[in-house]
Order: structure tokens, then C-alpha cells, then sequence
């Protein structure tokens, strides 16, 4: 609690010194900016449509939701949604590269209520997630209009993959023209332009990610010629990125998204300094998006492929002459297409509504790659069709009970395996899968500004097809995975005042057949997963303060206790044990005055444990960001971001790392150092 304890008095410092020494004398300006009180990051009781797939103000949602206004996200000073999210109430973050960055398959995540792999990113509504990954360092924030996140599972609305919550992206429709340049410490560039024609509108992105030393770390405890620890340098990385509108009408939207990475990595050994490996990385994606929304029916067809390719990259390196993508050498690659069409109408009966609706996803993968030095030309395949309903009953002048049903079925799961050496063929398939899952909310009306809520329901995530069938060169097939079961309960209290509001909610949760990683590391190639089973029980408090007309605060406090009990471990893994972080805490100060806009945010995680039995507690993780903005005339805005304030070097994993791992080995990963941006943007 040291750390802690130092951390916040260094917050008050920031907050009661510096912010008011920087902007107390503007408020001679405030009268010449222009709407004022709506750039405020303030928005209280906002609408929201992911919850319930219906228009509905936050309060009378009966669960947990969070909205990150377009005000606030830019507030924050955030890049990309990875780290717009990473402010967000209950939910943690977990990344293998500075930035959030993807290093091939092992992507960013986040987790809500401890839930690993149970978040659904939604992107206009669809899905993002491919294989359980999404890379969300590719949505420039920039391109954000708002983020919306339901906390909890029993989201049945939307289906497989959301026994954690739902985050739901949605981009800017209509924007002003402006550019943007940003420039800081680390060789780091980014530029962005917003371009706005009338039915046509534009957002274009490119990164500069620069340079990191030392931001990740192998170890083994006794190496070998074949085993040798190792530090990870970024040497090099960019992103670039395109995102654009069309209304074709009021009710027809035409949207193209474009985004494109490329990392690389060298590896040295931490005594000789010898390079001994290198890596790099492409990261390809492009979306199709049509949608329709009119007289109670919402509608979207879109079309999607995700590529991701990594290659061996050193000093010596002889290449592999399997693969060549582009005319590029690759040891590893994937390319995903998926289909996502949803339908659904609501009616109006009387005081109830009523939602049903339709849903069919296609997953269609091909993979190229390694597995135990044999090249191999992979196709995965899986279809899931639904249909959903939500009754939302009246049942007087302050009360409701809404119930939402699904039912979901998976078929033509299958793998067609060649071995390139050989020509070896291999089918496999897995059994079809359906699930039903119902839940019930409650919602009393207390008053016009405050609620209570209760809901109970069930939740399912279906496995990965690469758990299933095993993937190329990491993970080993598994063809008794079954689908997870999550039971999820919740109690809530919503109250809004003057100036403010106030969100408490209770939950629990047991979630059966989770598929976790049961045995075997990808240093080795050796990762088996098996079902287990997880849950949590705890609260999240959320307070907001509009204080006066320049200063206005938030704070959150999550405190839980996730555990795993996997059955294949030892005796001692038949019991419950503890992963992730106990206890969160979250907060944000904001200050306005006239032309000058700042935010400092904070996220502190602590009382963290690892994710293996056998090992113990990792130091606690504290995230800052302070940033400021002067904006001279209406459409001209300077401003300064300043992110890990205290310069900590924090682990971004939840896996065991060397000092306290059982056997000695692991692979642990680094937060950036104190780092700054410095920018300019003009708008005409």
C-alpha cells in the first residue's frame, strides 16, 4: 500500500498544484469559446443501444453500463480504443507489446469482471472477435464516436463470447474536417485527418511507433542450446488505417474500414548481448459494413478478413522457403473470412415492447505454418445460426420485467489439415453444438431518478476452433472441448443527481467448462487447453461530480476474488485459486477553463495473482495519464499528453514470471516508460 499511498499524494499534488498554477488565470477567455458546456467530458445519463439493442437512457437499464462520450475519450488523450478501455470500470487490461500492439496471434485483451476470455468487441455492432482475438490498437481513437460497456455475462442479445460483457465501438457517422500531428519521446509520430462531404465522410490514420528496449523478457532457469533467455527490443512498428461513411439515405449506411500493421522485434541474450532471434509481424484488416435502421427494424450484412502473418527476422537467419506471401518469406500465417448478418424488429404492444431477431456468422479460416518443424496448409470452417427475443413487460407505474431468451446452434465445425512435405491429409471435425440460454431482469422505479435492478440469466461461449483443432506451431488439439456455461447474477442501485450520479452493483458469477490453458507453454509448442471452471463475486461502486462549471470528477471502485479450479492439475489444483487482481481503483479529474482543457486519470490494480497454481502474487499495476489541451481560437487546439506519470514498470501479463514461478521459467511483459506526446490540430 506504499506505492498506493505515494501514488495518490502525487495525484492531489497534480491536481491541487499544478492544474489550477496552469489554468487559473484563463477564465478572462471563457466567454469567447464557444459552446463550452458541450465539449465538457461530462454527460450525465447518456443514451445507449448495446444493452438492449433499443434506444434507452443508462439508468433505466437494468445492469451495469459504462458510455466513454467522444468529449471524454479525447479528454483522455488515448490513441487507440486499447487504451481508451483501459480506463474503464472493472475492466483489465492484457498485452504482450507496448501499445497494446499484436505480435502475430498473441493480441491485446481485456477482461471485465475477470472473465479472460469473455469480452465480445463489437465494432457498429459487429463483431470483431475472430478466433477469441480482436486487435483493438487498430481503431484509431480518432475514429471513435462513443464506446459503450455492458459489465456482465447473461447478455444473451448477443451470443457466444460475451460470459464477461460486451464493448461495442461505434465510429463517427459525421464528423468536422480537421488534421492532426502528434509527436513524442520513443520516435513516436501519428497523424490523422477527418474529411467530411456531406454523405460522405472519411477518417485516415498513420502511426509511427519508434523505438523500446527491453519491454519483454524470457527466462529459463537451465538453458540449453535449444532454450536460451532472452530480452525483446521493439526496433521498429506502424500502423496505418482508413475508415469511411456513405448514407446512401436516412436509413441505409454504406461503411469500409481498412487497417494495417507492421512490428518488428530482435531478441538478444540478457549476458552476451547476442542477437538470437528476431521477429516480425503483419497485421491486415478489412471490413464491409452495410446497415439499415427504420420504423423499428435494425439490420447489418457485413463482410470481413483478418490476416495475420510472422516471420523469423535476425542477423544469420536462413529463411523458410515454404511460404511466400507477397514475396515475403513466413513461417506463420492466417487469413480469416467471416460473414455477420443480424436482423431484428421491435414492436410497440400497448406498454410492452417486444424485440425478436435473427443472427448467422461464418468463420472461415486458412493457416499456413509450423508444428514440430513439419509445414502445414490448414482450413478451419464453422457456422453459428440464432435467433433472440426480449419481452419487456409493464407491470405498472414503477415496475418491469424484461425477458431475453436465445438459441444458438454451431455446425459444419471442421478441419482440413496438409502436410506440405509429405502431402498427408487430415479431416477432422467436432460434433455440433447448440445452447439455449434465458435470463430475467427486474427493474423497480424508485423515483424519477433513481432504480433498483436484479437479473439472473445464462451465458455460453463457444470454443475456439484453433482449442478444438489445435493451431500451427503452438497449441495442441483438444476435439472433447465443450462449450462454456456461465451463470450470472446481479443486484444494482442507480441514483442520478443534480450534478452527478451514483452506480453500485453487485454481482456473482460461476462459469463451467471454461476453456483454459491446462498444460504445456508457447515457448515449447506444447499448450493444451481443457475446460475448467472460474468465477467471482464482488461489487463496483461508480461516482461522477460535475462540481462547478470547471472541475467535475469521477471514481470507481471494483473489488472481487476470480478463481479457476482446473481438475487436470495436482491435488492442489483441484481446489479454487485466486487469478487477476482483488481490488481496482479508478478515477479521473477534469478541469475547464476557458480555451485550457485538462484530465488526469489513474488506474491502480492490486492484490494481483497469477494465472498457475503453483506460483504467487505479482506486484500491483498503476496506469496515469495526464493530459492537457489550449485551444488559441475556435478551430486551432494545441495540446500535451503524458502518459505513466510515475514511470513505473509495471507487468502487463497474468502468467507466471521467473522470480516466482515454480520452475524457474517464463515470459513477462513491460509497460512503456514515462512517455509524451505533443500535438497540434486545426479544423476548417
Amino acid at each position: 500500500m506504499k506505492k498506493l499511498s505515494k501514488g495518490m499524494l502525487m495525484t492531489a499534488l497534480i491536481c491541487g498544484t499544478i492544474v489550477p498554477a496552469l489554468f487559473g488565470g484563463a477564465s478572462v477567455y471563457a466567454a469567447e469559446v464557444e459552446n463550452a458546456d458541450a465539449l465538457s467530458s461530462f454527460d450525465l445519463d447518456p443514451m445507449v443501444v448495446t444493452a438492449t439493442k433499443t434506444e434507452m437512457k443508462t439508468l433505466d437499464v437494468a445492469g451495469s453500463v459504462e458510455v466513454m462520450n467522444r468529449e471524454k475519450i479525447e479528454s483522455y488523450g488515448a490513441g487507440n480504443a486499447f487504451e481508451v478501455l483501459r480506463n474503464g470500470i472493472g475492466i483489465d487490461t492484457h498485452s504482450q507489446s507496448v501499445y497494446g500492439t499484436a505480435m502475430g496471434t498473441m493480441t491485446s485483451r481485456i477482461r471485465i469482471r475477470g472473465v479472460d476470455k469473455g469480452t465480445l468487441v463489437l465494432v457498429n455492432g459487429v463483431r470483431l472477435n475472430q478466433d477469441g482475438k480482436y486487435n483493438l490498437e487498430n481503431i484509431p481513437a480518432e475514429a471513435i464516436e462513443r464506446i459503450e460497456i455492458v459489465r456482465g455475462g447473461g447478455s444473451v442479445l448477443y451470443g457466444s463470447e460475451a460470459t464477461g460483457g460486451v464493448v461495442n465501438i461505434i465510429t463517427k457517422r459525421h464528423m468536422k474536417n480537421s488534421v492532426k500531428v502528434e509527436a513524442g519521446n520513443y520516435g513516436r509520430e501519428r497523424y490523422s485527418a477527418n474529411l467530411n462531404l456531406g454523405k460522405f465522410s472519411a477518417v485516415v490514420n498513420y502511426q509511427n511507433k519508434g523505438k523500446v528496449k527491453d519491454f519483454s523478457e524470457t527466462f529459463y532457469a537451465k538453458e540449453t542450446a535449444s532454450k536460451k533467455s532472452k530480452i525483446y527490443d521493439f526496433i521498429k512498428g506502424s500502423n496505418k488505417s482508413i475508415l469511411w461513411n456513405y448514407d446512401i439515405n436516412d436509413a441505409l449506411t454504406f461503411t469500409h474500414s481498412y487497417a494495417e500493421s507492421h512490428n518488428t522485434i530482435l531478441m538478444h541474450h540478457p549476458k552476451t548481448g547476442e542477437f538470437n532471434d528476431g521477429s516480425r509481424y503483419e497485421n491486415k484488416e478489412n471490413t464491409f459494413l452495410l446497415r439499415y435502421d427504420k420504423d423499428g427494424w435494425k439490420a447489418h450484412v457485413s463482410y470481413g478478413t483478418q490476416e495475420k502473418g510472422y516471420d523469423k527476422d535476425y542477423p544469420g537467419m536462413t529463411p523458410y522457403k515454404y511460404f511466400r506471401r507477397e514475396g515475403i518469406n513466413t513461417s506463420s500465417w492466417r487469413k480469416g473470412h467471416n460473414w455477420d448478418v443480424d436482423v431484428n424488429k421491435s414492436f410497440d404492444i400497448g406498454k410492452n415492447k417486444l424485440l425478436v431477431g435473427a443472427s448467422f456468422q461464418r468463420e472461415d479460416m486458412d493457416v499456413y505454418g509450423y508444428n514440430s518443424n513439419k509445414p502445414l496448409d490448414s482450413n478451419y470452417k464453422r457456422n453459428v445460426y440464432s435467433i433472440y427475443a426480449s419481452f419487456d413487460w409493464n407491470l405498472g407505474k414503477s415496475d418491469n420485467l424484461i425477458l431475453n431468451a436465445r438459441q444458438t446452434w454451431a455446425n459444419n465445425v471442421s478441419l482440413f489439415k496438409k502436410e506440405l512435405k509429405t502431402g498427408n491429409t487430415e479431416t477432422l471435425s467436432n460434433k455440433n453444438m447448440s445452447k439455449f440460454t434465458p435470463e430475467v431482469q427486474y427493474i423497480h422505479k424508485i423515483a424519477d431518478d433513481s432504480r433498483f435492478y436484479a437479473k439472473v440469466g445464462k451465458s455460453f461461449r463457444l470454443p475456439d476452433i484453433t482449442k478444438i483443432f489445435g493451431s500451427t506451431g503452438t497449441v495442441i488439439a483438444n476435439l472433447d472441448l465443450k462449450p462454456e456455461n456461465g451463470t450470472h447474477y446481479e443486484l444494482g442501485y442507480k441514483k442520478d443527481f443534480n450534478k452527478g450520479d451514483l452506480r453500485v452493483a453487485l454481482f456473482s458469477y460461476k462459469i463451467k467448462d471454461s476453456v483454459e490453458r491446462d498444460s504445456g507453454t508457447p515457448l515449447e509448442g506444447n499448450v493444451v487447453y481443457a475446460n475448467a471452471d472460474v468465477r467471482n463475486t464482488g461489487i463496483e461502486v461508480e461516482t461522477r461530480f460535475k462540481h462547478d462549471e470547471h472541475w467535475n470528477t469521477s471514481l470507481g471502485i471494483m473489488y472481487g476474488r476470480p478463481q479457476r479450479k482446473q481438475n487436470t492439475w495436482s491435488d492442489k489444483g483441484a481446489n479454487w485459486h485466486d487469478q487477476f487482481e482483488r481490488y481496482q481503483l479508478n478515477g479521473s479529474v477534469n478541469y475547464r477553463n476557458g480555451k485550457f482543457n485538462s484530465m488526469l486519470s489513474v488506474v491502480f490494480n492490486g492484490d494481483r495473482s497469477t494465472d498457475d497454481e503453483n506460483d504467487g502474487k505479482l506486484k500491483p499495476q498503476c496506469f496515469t495519464d495526464l493530459h492537457l489541451s489550449y485551444a488559441p481560437a475556435k478551430d486551432h487546439k494545441f495540446f500535451f499528453h503524458l502518459n505513466n506519470i510515475f514511470d513505473r514498470k509495471d507487468w502487463t501479463g497474468s502468467a507466471s514470471t521467473p522470480d516466482i514461478s515454480a520452475s524457474g521459467d517464463g515470459s513477462y511483459y513491460y509497460t512503456l516508460g514515462r512517455n509524451f506526446m505533443l500535438g497540434y490540430e486545426c479544423s476548417f
